[in-house]
């Protein structure tokens, strides 16, 4: 068993990713056009940290504390990137973001299905930065087992902007002669926010970094 305690507090959303992302796709459509190809699939797992508590208690058998925060979690995402010179390339993935605390008998889960548009710019063979937007669809806390009398809610979820620094283990080529698989790892920031739906003045921030391998083929 543990005693539990649910958190919400005020907050305003900053939905600026919109402007960030149409800044970065005119300064990728002013860019020269040079080797690109044809679009790549896109394929990344990871784990990220951070966010307002959404749940926190205490185990009452063993005294030690849990939490679950708006932020943290597995996240895998598919997508596709396409290249749009030998410098920029546009990319578009959908993923499922989940976090889980439980003990006997009882489980909290926060469950999102994040959607992202970003673009990259090359700095060299090794090195990639990335801007664009994150939205995150069906947002789901969830109370299971002994605390499902906590019930289950809907969330809802503000736009956000996204911030990458990738480190190619494998680099990304863009001749077609060189284009075999590439990957390498990926930390990224990420900034939005989580409402009740239906009480909008009642908001969780879900603001988080994450440290992903990923790959290109």
């Amino acid at each position: 068993m543990a005693s539990i305690t649910q958190e919400f507090t005020v907050k305003r959303s900053k939905p600026f990713f919109c402007a960030l992302t149409a800044l970065a796709f005119c300064s990728a459509a002013t860019a020269q056009s040079g080797a690109a190809t044809g679009p790549r699939t896109y394929a990344t797992l990871g784990y990220t940290v951070g966010g307002d508590v959404l749940v926190t208690g205490t185990y009452s058998n063993t005294g030690e504390a849990f939490t679950l925060r708006a932020g943290q979690g597995f996240l895998a995402m598919v997508g596709v990137q396409y290249p749009l010179s030998d410098k920029w390339s546009g990319q578009a993935a959908v993923g499922y973001h989940y976090d889980r605390t439980h003990g006997d008998g009882w489980n909290f889960e926060f469950t999102r299905f994040p959607a992202e548009l970003m673009v990259h710019y090359a700095l060299n063979d090794d090195w990639r930065v990335g801007l664009g937007g994150r939205y995150s669809l069906d947002p789901k806390f969830k109370s299971l087992g002994t605390f499902a009398s906590q019930g289950s809610r809907r969330l809802s979820a503000s736009p956000g902007a996204v911030l990458e620094l990738q480190y190619m283990l494998y680099p990304l080529r863009t001749s077609t002669a060189g284009r075999g698989a590439a990957g390498g790892i990926s930390l990224k920031w990420a900034q939005e926010n989580y409402t009740l739906k239906g009480v909008s003045s009642l908001a969780r921030d879900g603001q988080h970094i994450a440290i992903s391998l990923f790959g290109y083929f």
